[in-house]
């Protein structure tokens, strides 16, 4: 259940002529959080450490690493403490767009299908 801010702007979900979500735009996006996207030349050192303090590292096709369970502050603070450099720390939040998407599909995968029968002859 979302909280109704004062300020800002809400959302309103509709599924199946049912309101499935009614919540502030920036919760709906929180609720969805991307990750941090961090660029280091020690990426191994600072997987290792990042892991260690459970977060969840992907590393990416354009050699950065993808780091979700952590927020950026974390990030840093964590690598300067081991003295590992980062040439890159962007946060990166799911828009309106893939907010609306996934919980859409989520709603749709957990939805119960009827089961048919066949009629008697």
């Amino acid at each position: 259940m979302c909280a109704h801010p004062t300020r800002g702007s809400i959302v309103g979900m509709i599924e199946t002529r049912e309101l499935t979500k009614d919540c502030a735009t920036r919760e709906l996006t929180e609720r969805f959080r991307g990750d941090v996207f961090v660029r280091s030349p020690r990426r191994g050192g600072l997987t290792r450490v990042l892991t260690g303090m459970g977060a969840t590292v992907l590393t990416e096709p354009s050699g950065g690493l993808s780091v979700t369970g952590m927020d950026a502050w974390r990030i840093a603070s964590a690598a300067a403490a081991h003295y590992i450099p980062i040439q890159e720390l962007t946060p990166r939040s799911a828009s309106l767009e893939d907010s609306y998407l996934e919980l859409t599909n989520v709603s749709i995968e957990n939805r119960v299908q009827p089961q048919t029968t066949r009629a008697a002859r």
